[in-house]
């Protein structure tokens, strides 16, 4: 089984606002469709998610200013999500949206329900949101959502597709002799997008982490040659690997 994260510089043009690469995203479903394995989905926020939520000083306390944030932010995400399980039904896949506002209990996720979905043939699919807890608009990034969801799943595979071939030693945006790692065997340099309210790569590669500790094998590989999916296991594969 695969769970699975699409970033959300995969899926939208992470610099303009509500802007879905529809057919970037349908290449990714339709590869994974091919993979012929049982996967849940969880996506980025992207700029439906991290414009808006930076312009509203979200996370942060439970204000008039901010609760319009937060009602924006999961408008936006909903949206986003809506349109990937669309994409999912028209390739035959029965992709079920569930937003993490409903299902969060403290900062814990009610992860029985995706279990239930997945148990009766549905794809669940979830992504970074906004939440309430106490007096405070709170974000839980789709990397913590993954964390979270793999230990209720135990999926032999945990896969992120982003918008580079894998993690490197320091950016490869800004450095032209950045070094792809294979593995984690060496301590990588992070920097965080500008826009971005959840950690960027730091965050994801803690995450990872966690996950490989877990007991599933972790692939980190660019969503935007998503045929890379079934490479796999193989020598072929081009990304970071953490087992």
């Amino acid at each position: 089984m695969f769970l699975v994260k699409i970033g959300g510089s995969v899926i939208t043009n992470k610099s303009k606002y509500r802007v879905f690469r529809e057919k970037k995203t349908s290449e990714i479903i339709d590869n994974l469709s091919k993979t012929g394995e049982p996967f849940a989905l969880v996506h980025g926020g992207g700029s439906f998610g991290h414009l808006k939520a930076k312009e509203y000083s979200l996370p942060g306390p439970l204000t008039k200013e901010s609760a319009t944030g937060f009602s924006i932010v999961h408008r936006d995400m909903v949206d986003l999500s809506q349109k990937v399980v669309k994409i999912m039904v028209r390739t035959g896949l029965n992709g079920i949206s569930i937003p993490p506002a409903f299902t969060i209990t403290g900062d814990s996720l009610r992860t029985d329900i995706f279990q239930d979905y997945f148990d009766r043939g549905f794809i669940p699919v979830t992504f970074g949101d906004t939440y309430i807890r106490n007096n405070r608009v709170e974000i839980i990034s789709g990397d913590d959502l993954v964390l979270q969801l793999a230990a209720k799943l135990k999926p032999d595979h945990v896969i992120f597709l982003t918008d580079v071939d894998g993690i490197y030693d320091r950016n490869p945006k800004k450095y032209r002799d950045a070094i792809l790692l294979r593995s984690l065997a060496v301590e990588a340099k992070f920097e965080m997008h500008g826009t971005d309210v959840t950690g960027g790569m730091e965050n994801k590669v803690r995450v990872m982490k966690k996950i490989s500790e877990l007991g599933a094998t972790v692939y980190l590989l660019n969503g935007n040659i998503s045929s890379r999916l079934h490479e796999i296991g193989t020598d072929r594969f081009i990304g970071t690997v953490i087992k």
